[in-house]
């Protein structure tokens, strides 16, 4: 007889139990335990995933809240630029254009020849564009200057065609053809 025969007769009521013993928690495992570690890993992942998700949503609510601060904001913005600064009808933009032409060719030394006004409407929109064009006679220095005071003026003014060319005498100065536009609210 081998010595582990000789212990297992020997110990039988100590080694059967302990076998079984052995074999009932490899069962349980098999059973019980490793398919419950499957689920726990699984919830942990969809955990995983949930918490990512609820993130994505989180920063997706956050950007279209801001979007909607945003364009409020931006209402607000346009309804003050709309009642602060545009003028508030026709009337009003011309005497904008009249009354800021008349000070710049007066502070920058040039001289009015002409002057002709054009209102349209712009598509699409309550706005409407009262264009004048100007011709102007001076030095170089001087139309720089108008041009500066018009484009730097607080007032909503546009400049949006300028065309030079010299006087027929020389003493005459430069000739300068100006479009100056301003936008007004139009209820029609």
């Amino acid at each position: 007889m081998t010595l582990f025969r000789r212990i297992l007769d020997e110990k039988r009521r100590y080694v059967y139990p302990l076998v079984a013993a052995v074999v009932l928690n490899a069962a349980l495992f098999a059973a019980i335990v490793y398919p419950l570690s499957l689920k726990v890993a699984n919830g942990e992942r969809d955990a995983a995933a949930a918490a990512s998700a609820r993130a994505a949503a989180r920063a997706e609510y956050d950007t279209a809240l801001a979007t909607i601060r945003g364009k409020d904001s931006a209402d607000k913005e346009l309804k003050k630029f709309y009642s602060a600064v545009l003028p508030p009808d026709q009337s009003g933009a011309r005497r904008l254009l009249t009354t800021n032409i008349e000070k710049f060719t007066a502070s920058a030394n040039v001289r009015e020849l002409q002057q002709k006004f054009d209102a349209t409407q712009e598509r699409g929109s309550d706005l409407a564009k009262l264009t004048t064009t100007l011709v102007l006679v001076g030095e170089y220095r001087n139309i720089r200057k108008f041009i500066h005071e018009l484009e730097t003026a607080p007032e909503f003014l546009v400049l949006e065609d300028v065309q030079l060319s010299q006087g027929q005498e020389r003493e005459q100065g430069l000739n300068v053809v100006l479009k100056v536009a301003t936008y007004y609210r139009d209820g029609d």
